[in-house]
């Protein structure tokens, strides 16, 4: 790389260099974007992209925030390229997950041993559904207890993470109550369902370890809304 495109390639901001990453992806609707690619400006998108991946994978001295891998899914941002190759390398990290853990339920942005195997194990499962894995591969899977659908139920944690991204994105928990997160999670509603809890006008009470943490990410407790209805399926914990 020359003196010229090295100038170009470190004045832009984060911020910057996503503006130029969302044009690309609304121009061509993936961000699978060649190493060596560049802008019209001569900006190195396509080694900008290599970089964020390699930060999501703990590697190197760049380090990625909650924030900007929120922002890059948002762009269907592809963290993982060699996801289609070396299964039993994948693989053998599940086994020693699940021989920590005693199951796959693996949250989309775990990263273990390095690596995004939340992101691979969700892939594994919309391969699954496509019905474009291999026995050999199903059947291993299965035997370390995998579910290939996921389930609606969620551990308090796993809403705190949801809500913790929204706040270091818009810098409050001003959560409206119809607000759904990328992966369907109604958030907006598990916000609410906490402050009726830490209030008593719910059926058990805010726990006081659960409402420090949410009071350190700038929860409103005197916001109301409507309250969950009877049929609703996600866990309120």
């Amino acid at each position: 790389m020359n003196q010229k495109s090295n100038r170009i390639y470190t004045r832009l901001s984060w911020d910057e260099w996503y503006q130029l990453a969302k044009k690309y992806y609304e121009a061509n609707k993936t961000l699978k974007i060649p190493t060596k690619y560049q802008t019209e400006g001569g900006f190195l998108l396509g080694r900008w992209i290599e970089r964020q991946r390699a930060a999501y994978r703990q590697k190197g001295t760049y380090r990625i925030d909650a924030r900007k891998i929120y922002l890059l899914n948002q762009i269907g941002m592809i963290w993982t390229l060699e996801i289609r190759t070396e299964w039993d390398t994948w693989y053998n990290c599940c086994k020693s997950y699940h021989k920590e853990n005693g199951n796959l339920d693996i949250p989309r942005n775990i990263i273990y041993q390095q690596l995004p195997l939340g992101e691979w194990i969700s892939y594994q499962r919309k391969r699954y559904w496509q019905n474009k894995m291999d026995s050999r591969q199903r059947l291993k899977l299965e035997e370390l207890g995998i579910s290939w659908k996921l389930r609606n139920r969620r551990g308090w944690m796993e809403w705190y993470q949801d809500a913790k991204l929204y706040y270091e994105t818009y810098g409050n928990l001003n959560v409206p109550l119809d607000y759904v997160t990328k992966d369907g999670f109604r958030l907006g509603c598990w916000i609410n369902s906490q402050r009726e809890r830490q209030r008593g006008t719910r059926f058990c009470l805010l726990e006081n370890d659960k409402e420090e943490k949410l009071n350190q990410i700038g929860m409103l407790w005197g916001l109301r809304g409507m309250r969950y209805k009877e049929h609703d399926v996600y866990e309120i914990s």
